[in-house]
């Protein structure tokens, strides 16, 4: 399969630019047509690597472990897939090992044709049993100025509203209305609230620190700088 690549991209680049191209090149090639066409890493490098093992008949540690990456080779070569190439090169050295894989795949989807019922049974219990499992964890959801918690929402979940219930968050965090009557710092000149902007982009104030409960981006504390520009800014220009 490899030997069969190298040779493809040998004739196809040749008859391209009419020139004979280096091993180096071919493995460059092959590697960005798996990458671009079928969504598939494998390095230049590996695939020299492989390449001289098969030109030197090596057939000691030569195995490609990545499935993707031999379905992508065998795509290359216009076959579909992997059993395709074995069924269409029988003649091919090596092809006692190359039958011992079919068989086993095939051994593989026999299994899974006869255990069919149990095996989509065992797919909904572990589909029940996450949502069972959801539902006794407690949930918590923004809602105006704070959490609060609420029941499992499938719908809440998706659209990633839904937050894992922690009593400290839904008692201390809350959203507060900025004023230049808060007193911003405690005595020892630590700030007492944290900021973040929202999609429109406005300044809120929160009791805590965490997540922006929009945004989900991390707060901020609160500093002098803020507090000049965006909440008492009327006060500190007159």
């Amino acid at each position: 399969m490899i030997l069969k690549a190298f040779e493809k991209a040998k004739n196809e680049e040749e008859k391209l630019t009419g020139i004979i191209v280096s091993k180096n090149r071919l493995s460059e090639i092959i590697s960005e047509v798996l990458l671009n066409d079928y969504k598939c890493v494998f390095g230049d490098k590996s695939l020299r690597v492989l390449y001289t093992k098969a030109k030197n008949n090596d057939d000691e540690d030569f195995e490609i472990k990545q499935v993707r990456v031999v379905d992508s080779l065998c795509k290359y070569l216009g076959y579909e897939d992997y059993i395709d190439f074995v069924n269409n090169n029988s003649n091919l050295k090596g092809d006692a090992e190359l039958s011992k894989n079919k068989n086993g795949i095939h051994k593989t989807v026999n299994f899974i044709t006869k255990n069919k019922f149990f095996i989509i049974l065992g797919f909904l219990l572990i589909i029940v049993l996450v949502i069972f499992s959801k539902k006794q964890q407690r949930w918590m959801v923004w809602e105006n100025n704070q959490y609060i918690e609420v029941e499992f929402d499938a719908e809440k979940y998706s659209l990633d509203q839904l937050k894992i219930y922690k009593e400290e968050t839904v008692v201390t965090f809350k959203k507060i209305k900025p004023s230049c009557d808060l007193i911003f710092f405690d005595k020892s000149g630590n700030p007492k609230f944290w900021y973040g902007k929202n999609l429109k982009g406005e300044l809120e104030l929160f009791s805590s620190i965490g997540l922006h409960p929009e945004t989900g981006k991390t707060l901020k504390p609160i500093s002098k700088y803020m507090i000049d520009k965006y909440i008492c800014f009327d006060i500190s220009n007159n």
